[in-house]
C-alpha cells in the first residue's frame, strides 16, 4: 500500500523519529512510504494527488493539531484517502477521534499497530480491532484498549527509523543523525504529559535499547549517511549511569563524533559529566525553567535547586561542554521579579546557548489544569503555534505584558550582560507601568534589529556548531538511497 507522511516547516526542525520508526516498519514489509511538507510544496493538494497514497499519516502535537485537521479536510476535497493521526495530541485527546475527516488515530506507540492496519487494509479485512488504535467508520466510533509498552528487547528488534522519509528536506543538509537511546521519562513535572505517557500503556515506561543496538544505528549513520554530528533525543540521556558507563567509552572508540544531549542538573555529577567530555559531547540541553525555586518546585513540580543548577553548569562548563538552558516565562505565579530572576540565572550559568519560550497551557497536563485558575480557556486552539513570541490570549498574570517584554528581551539581555545591568537600574528608576514598557519595547527593537545578525549580533540565539553551519553551505556527499536496516545479530544470523 501507498502511506505519505504529511509534515510542515516546524516539525522538521528536528528528524521526526515517531515517523522514522513507522516507516522503516511499513517499508521493511513491502509498502510503500513517501513524505510532503506542507510549508515547502507550492501546491501540496497537487503533490498528494500525483503521490494517491492510500493512507494519510499525520504526527501531532497539540498546538499544530487544528492546522492539521484542516489541512486534512482539504486534501480529502481532492483526493480520496484515508486519515490516521499519531503523536502526542490524540494520544492524550482520544476525542479527537470525532472530529470530521479524521477516519483513525493512534494512542500510543505506533509501529506495530500501523503496519497491522496497513496489513488488514491490503488484504481487504476488517482492520477496526486493531489495540493502540481508535476508528471513525461513517460515524461510528470504535475505540480499542492499548498494548502493553514495547519492552527494552523489543526496542532492539525494531529497524533504524527511515532517514530516506526526510532526505529530500532540508534538515538532511545539517548532517546531524538523530537517535533515541531509550524511550520514557520517569519525573511528573507538571508542564509535561510525561504522567499521561506513563498510564496510558502497561509495562515499563522507561526502556533503553542494548548498547550493542544503539552502536548499530550510530555505525549505520556514519558509514551509510556519513553523518558528522549525533543530536540524542532522549528526555534525559544520563539517566541511567550503568548504561552510560558501558556505552560512552565505546562510543568513543567506536564512533567518536561530537554530539549533543538532554540532561537534568541534578543528575549530572563529575563522572558523568567526565565521561561525556571523553566521549566528545560538545553540548548539552538542560532545563533551567525559571529562576525563581519556588516556581520551579512547586508550579512546575521539577525538584531541583539553584544550586544544582549552577554546580551542574559549572561542571560542564569546567569540562568544555557548552551548556544550553531551556527556560519558561509566564507560568502561573511569574511576576516581574520572577521572569528577572531567570535572565540572572542564565547570566550565572554562563550558558552558551538559550531558549526562551513562553508558557503553553496544555489542556490534559496537571498545569494547564492550573492556568485555567489564571484565565485560561482551556481550549487547544489559544495556544500559539509559535510560543516564543508571547503567551496565550486569555492567560491572566498581573504585569503579563512586562513579563511578556522582559522575555521577548530575554536573548538581548543574556548575550550582553553589561547592557543587563544598566537596563535593571533604569528599569528600576523608571515610574509607573508606562514608561517600564516604552523602555522595554525600545529595548525589543534593538533585540530584533541584532537578531537578523543571528550569532554574530546575539550570541544566546540558537545556532548550530560552526562545523555544521560549514556542511550547510557545501555541496552534500553523494548518498545511494539506503534500504531499511536493523542490527544484524549473530544469534540470529546463525
Amino acid at each position: 500500500m501507498r502511506i505519505t507522511f504529511i509534515f510542515d516547516d516546524i516539525i522538521l526542525l528536528h528528524q521526526p523519529l515517531g515517523a522514522g520508526y513507522i516507516s522503516s516498519v511499513l517499508k521493511e514489509a513491502g509498502h510503500q512510504v513517501t513524505a510532503i511538507n506542507i510549508d515547502q510544496s507550492p501546491d501540496y493538494l497537487e503533490e498528494v494527488k500525483k503521490l494517491s497514497p492510500d493512507i494519510l499519516a499525520y504526527s501531532v502535537a497539540s498546538s499544530h493539531a487544528p492546522r492539521y485537521v484542516e489541512v486534512n479536510r482539504e486534501i480529502k476535497k481532492v483526493h480520496n484517502a484515508f486519515s490516521l493521526f499519531g503523536g502526542p495530541h490524540p494520544t492524550f485527546f482520544p476525542q479527537m477521534i470525532e472530529q470530521e475527516g479524521v477516519d483513525a488515530i493512534c494512542t500510543g506507540e505506533g509501529e506495530y499497530p500501523t503496519l497491522e492496519i496497513v496489513t488488514a487494509m491490503e488484504a481487504g479485512k476488517d482492520f477496526t480491532h486493531v489495540d493502540t488504535m481508535a476508528f471513525n467508520i461513517n460515524g461510528k466510533v470504535i475505540r480499542n484498549p492499548n498494548r502493553p509498552f514495547i519492552n527494552k528487547e523489543g526496542l532492539s528488534d525494531i529497524p533504524f527509523p527511515d532517514r530516506e522519509l526526510i532526505r529530500p528536506f532540508s534538515v538532511w543538509n545539517h548532517r546531524t543523525g538523530y537517535i533515541m537511546a531509550g524511550r520514557g521519562c520517569p519525573y511528573d513535572c507538571t508542564f509535561c504529559f510525561n504522567r499521561m505517557s506513563r498510564d496510558s500503556q502497561e509495562g515499563r515506561w522507561t526502556r533503553h535499547r542494548s548498547v550493542d543496538n544503539v552502536l548499530a544505528e550510530l555505525h549505520w549513520l556514519k558509514d551509510k549517511y556519513k553523518v558528522i554530528y549525533v543530536a540524542f533525543q532522549d528526555d534525559t540521556f544520563i539517566l541511567n549511569k550503568r548504561w552510560l558507563r558501558d556505552f560512552l567509552p565505546r562510543y568513543a572508540r567506536e564512533i567518536g563524533l561530537p554530539f549533543i544531549c538532554n540532561v537534568r542538573g541534578d543528575l549530572a555529577d563529575e563522572e558523568q559529566v567526565r565521561m561525556l567530555a571523553e566521549a566528545n559531547c560538545t553540548r548539552v540541553a538542560m532545563g533551567l525553567e525559571s529562576g525563581s525555586e519556588e516556581l520551579r518546585t512547586k508550579i512546575l513540580a521539577k525538584n531541583i535547586s539553584n544550586e544544582q543548577i549552577i554546580h551542574a553548569c559549572d561542571l560542564f562548563n569546567r569540562y568544555g561542554i557548552k551548556v544550553c538552558g531551556h527556560n519558561m516565562f509566564g507560568v502561573p505565579g511569574e511576576t516581574v521579579e520572577t521572569a528577572i530572576s531567570t535572565i540572572e540565572l542564565n547570566i550565572r550559568c554562563k550558558t552558551h546557548i538559550n531558549l526562551f519560550y513562553f508558557f503553553a497551557p496544555y489542556p490534559g497536563t496537571k498545569l494547564g489544569q492550573i492556568a485555567q485558575e489564571c484565565g485560561f480557556s482551556g481550549e487547544v486552539e489559544d495556544i500559539p503555534r509559535e510560543y516564543q513570541d508571547c503567551l496565550a490570549s486569555t492567560i491572566q498574570l498581573e504585569d503579563k505584558e512586562i513579563i511578556e517584554k522582559i522575555g521577548q528581551c530575554a536573548h538581548l539581555f543574556v548575550s550582553y550582560p553589561r547592557l543587563y545591568r544598566f537596563a535593571k537600574t533604569i528599569f528600576r528608576l523608571l515610574p509607573g507601568k508606562a514608561l517600564k514598557l516604552i523602555f522595554l519595547s525600545q529595548l525589543y527593537r534593538l533585540k530584533q534589529e541584532l537578531a537578523k545578525r543571528g550569532k554574530a549580533g546575539l550570541p544566546s540565539l540558537w545556532h548550530p556548531p560552526d562545523f555544521i553551519v560549514h556542511a550547510i553551505h557545501t555541496e552534500p556527499p553523494e548518498i545511494p538511497m539506503q534500504p531499511v536496516a536493523r542490527e544484524i545479530r549473530h544469534d540470529k544470523a546463525a
